[in-house]
């Protein structure tokens, strides 16, 4: 079966090859960047800064869901080390 030559022709492209690509980031992506130079970067703004300025303006209910969970993660954290440590004394 021969194929048509007219559907085998590409369209024009829109841009010349002979350019290059242009690169401009999304605002978003230059706002993320900035605020994480100045967290990782340390100084006045900090991440414990961040953290406690972002903590005073939360609400008490969400506070607690916080905490919560940060008590969970650290219940387990402790019973995996448990766990992997009566692992280590039964292969000894």
């Amino acid at each position: 079966m021969d194929v048509p030559l007219s559907l085998t022709r590409r369209a024009p492209s829109p841009q010349p090859p002979d350019e290059g690509v242009r690169f401009v980031p999304a605002g978003w992506v230059t706002a993320a960047l900035t605020v994480s130079r100045v967290v990782l970067r340390g100084g006045r703004l900090g991440k414990l800064g961040i953290a406690g300025l972002a903590w005073t303006f939360l609400p008490r209910k969400v506070k607690l869901v916080a905490i919560g969970l940060a008590l969970a993660a650290v219940i387990v954290v402790i019973g995996s080390l448990s766990a992997f440590a009566l692992l280590l004394l039964q292969l000894s």
